[in-house]
């Protein structure tokens, strides 16, 4: 019983760490945030903080790796079903109901490495995937089609984001479906 009580208690304390964290991104960029400013604003103090978290980036990190899990559990989905329009459906619909939280992530204040981090996660399951369907394209042609799609989704995504979501989720997904799928079968026609 104690056990249940520590982790719900543990997890609260992590999660009004994000909630501050991410609250203190939006006045300043998450280099400048010091651990001493997050734990006054989340009542607890410095001690607890590094129990958890080595500094505010290893916090912000986590919050990326959860982001980071989900889109996972989307590719492998796609994996299986081989459906763009279900992958991108569900990273616009996850993007918009997470809108504040991604702001944050893709503004100034965030992690400039993130995008990185992100095209570089999904990159190892889907180019082994291509290789297995198109066995004659070498990995290095498979790594750049990759590498032109996700970079080029992420900087639609981005865009979207950045112009306050004026489209809608459903034609965010079909405009990045039409011009993924557009750039993929180009590209597999000329090389397979």
């Amino acid at each position: 019983m104690k056990e249940i009580k520590t982790d719900r208690r543990v997890r609260r304390t992590q999660n009004a760490l994000k909630t501050n964290l991410l609250m203190l991104m939006k006045e300043q960029p998450i280099q400048k945030i010091s651990v001493s400013r997050l734990c006054e604003k989340s009542d607890i103090n410095r001690s607890t903080f590094y129990t958890y978290y080595s500094s505010p980036m290893d916090l912000l990190h986590s919050i990326e790796e959860d982001i980071l899990h989900t889109l996972k559990e989307d590719m492998e989905q796609f994996h299986k079903e081989n459906s763009v329009f279900q992958l991108m459906d569900s990273i616009t619909s996850y993007v918009s109901s997470n809108r504040e939280l991604i702001r944050l992530i893709f503004s100034d204040n965030g992690d400039p490495g993130f995008l990185n981090q992100l095209t570089l996660h999904l990159q190892e399951q889907t180019v082994a995937d291509w290789q297995r369907r198109y066995p004659s394209c070498s990995k290095e042609s498979l790594t750049a089609l990759h590498i032109f799609i996700s970079r080029g989704c992420t900087g639609i995504i981005e865009q979207w984001i950045r112009g306050g979501f004026q489209q809608t989720t459903e034609e965010i997904s079909h405009t990045l479906e039409t011009l993924s799928w557009s750039a993929a079968s180009g590209f597999l026609k000329m090389n397979v």
